[in-house]
């Protein structure tokens, strides 16, 4: 009997709430284990980071700000996202015995992402990172690819970084719909050559002639989406929204979050 969860396609949200929802669904995984798929943008342009990255020594926080750009910390790893001009989206797998290790999920989400990107006639293939071969050092997540992670010609489509726990899996994803513009993209880090490489690195879906929507995409990744689970149309309970709302105002959106180290 196949495992059944939930696909959620939720409305552009501000920073801190889109990372709060994610953690509410993750802790009620504890009570009640729903696998889901949730599909998000953001309603403002936005840089998440990394869990163990330091925000002030990444960017210039004041510029940031002055030109409207949110700033938040994520519960997962990895490096900057630039946030406003992608997909995002969210996979939560309960724990259980015979669970799919990390690695052999970042491979069924990147393989299902290839597919879904192929039928659109994108043409893309997963990233193998080559042993021995020296990897970036910026820690922004566009010109850092990892094993699985989506690639066009070249560059990063997609990535994602993951958060584990007793009560399951939490995924993080992005997808590069639109080129944000190069005012956005020099504002990822304080390094001058890092801005430049960052442009130069960039890509999106909707380029070369491309005219890809939101929605359109969403249905392509539903469609190939395979993990093992079949994902039915549904929406967040009343306690996790509950609880999503005070995590983005007691959590995600403090200066305590997002700034100490």
């Amino acid at each position: 009997m196949q495992t059944i969860g939930r696909l959620l396609n939720m409305p552009a949200n501000r920073a801190a709430m889109n990372m709060a929802v994610d953690e509410a669904m993750l802790l009620s995984q504890k009570e009640h284990p729903n696998p889901t798929l949730r599909f998000y943008t953001w309603s403002s342009a936005a840089f998440s980071f990394g869990y163990f990255q330091n925000i002030a020594s990444e960017v210039e926080v004041a510029a940031c700000r002055a030109d409207g750009i949110e700033l938040v910390k994520r519960m997962t790893g990895g490096g900057t996202v630039v946030h406003g001009w992608d997909l995002t989206y969210t996979l939560i797998l309960p724990r259980h015995t015979g669970e799919k290790s990390i690695s052999e999920a970042y491979r069924c989400i990147g393989q299902s992402l290839v597919k879904a990107f192929e039928t659109l006639g994108i043409p893309v293939a997963c990233h193998a990172v080559e042993t021995g071969v020296p990897q970036t050092r910026q820690n922004i997540c566009l010109t850092n690819p990892a094993d699985y992670d989506v690639m066009c010609n070249g560059k990063k489509l997609a990535g994602v970084s993951v958060r584990r726990n007793r009560n399951g899996m939490l995924f993080q994803g992005y997808i590069s719909l639109e080129m944000p513009p190069a005012s956005t993209l020099r504002r990822v880090s304080r390094d001058s050559e890092v801005q430049q490489l960052l442009i130069e690195k960039s890509t999106a879906i909707n380029t070369d002639g491309r005219s890809i929507t939101k929605n359109a995409l969403i249905e392509a990744i539903s469609e190939t989406f395979n993990i093992g689970i079949a994902f039915h149309s549904d929406e967040l309970s009343s306690t996790e929204r509950a609880q999503a709302e005070t995590l983005a105002d007691t959590k995600y959106a403090t200066a305590k979050w997002n700034f100490s180290t």
